[in-house]
């Protein structure tokens, strides 16, 4: 690891330890502590939560809301601004929940809860021209059974994430992933992070990263997305797949009743090509991800956890 890199990880340990360990024990400890040691009232918890978040944290809800009117669209009653951004609240909580009580579940019962499942012909497409796979998704439905349901049919699976500041969460999730065989790139290990996706998608392998959301230590760029032009969008996942000349295959999951449905859109295939960060927006094979992540946002609007700033800021 390089020295800049080490130096900024070990900024980022000192803050979190020092600043944030009362929200740590507030909400690890408390919150997350007593859906794991009471899971029969993990349900109830959870709507409480995110009814009292919805009613005091009053910049998350302004987020929450200001991206459920890009969701929703201009025409959008306030009424139904609201209804989504408590919805996507909601969501978020029973996403946690999930992760949290999933424990060492095993791959074949994480894929179970997979009850819908369309998109498979483009997926076998792009497979049969050879070469890497970049999977992209968002922040929609649950992750980790599409990560099992993706590992029936890939002989290795790579995931770039953000390790998230609640250790109890942390260790829940990538117990999930350890089960699956499924392996991880840290955000934060910069450049080397970057060239072992690489060499992954060179080797034939599949790489799986979010397309909505510009994460600490990622490029992003200014972008018309769900109809302003300010939006901000990461140029990696379309720089790495064309740098490989790897097929690009949106991704989706949602909730519906009495399970999750998982859709792969039309991959998107281009030759290699090598993008700087600020040509992306421009390029067809980002703006047909965008259009594909428009469609799923603007058809289940209230599904989209969406609660960082898509309008003019870069995490």
């Amino acid at each position: 690891m390089r020295y800049r890199e080490l130096a900024a990880r070990v900024r980022e340990l000192l803050v979190t330890s020092v600043v944030r360990w009362p929200a740590r024990l507030l909400v690890d400890e408390l919150y997350y502590g007593s859906v794991v040691r009471f899971p029969e009232f993990a349900p109830s918890l959870c709507r409480s939560v995110a009814w009292g978040l919805g009613t005091f944290a009053s910049s998350l809800t302004s987020t929450l809301k200001e991206n459920a009117r890009l969701a929703l669209g201009p025409s959008a009653s306030e009424a139904a601004v609201q209804r989504t951004a408590a919805a996507v609240l909601r969501g978020m909580q029973d996403s946690i929940r999930d992760t949290l009580l999933s424990g060492n579940e095993c791959a074949e019962s994480l894929r179970s809860r997979v009850t819908g499942f369309v998109g498979q012909e483009g997926y076998y497409r792009a497979r049969a021209q050879g070469g890497g796979l970049l999977v992209a998704s968002i922040h929609m439905g649950a992750f980790e059974p599409c990560l099992a349901l993706l590992c029936k049919y890939e002989r290795r699976v790579h995931v770039l994430f953000q390790p998230d500041p609640m250790p109890r969460f942390e260790r829940a999730r990538s117990s999930l992933r350890r089960s699956l065989g499924v392996i991880e790139h840290r955000l934060s290990d910069g450049l080397d992070a970057w060239m072992s996706l690489r060499d992954a998608l060179e080797a034939g392998e599949a790489v799986v990263m979010h397309a909505d959301r510009v994460m600490p230590r990622q490029q992003g760029a200014r972008t018309q997305f769900l109809g302003v032009r300010d939006a901000i969008l990461p140029t990696g996942p379309v720089r790495l797949a064309l740098g490989c000349g790897a097929a690009i295959m949106p991704t989706y999951c949602r909730r519906q009743s009495g399970g999750l449905f998982v859709q792969m859109d039309e991959p998107i295939c281009h030759g290699r090509e090598n993008l700087r960060s600020e040509a992306v927006p421009q390029h067809p094979a980002q703006q047909r991800l965008v259009a594909s992540m428009e469609r799923v946002i603007r058809g289940y609007p209230d599904q989209w956890m969406a609660f960082w700033k898509v309008r003019g800021v870069s995490a």
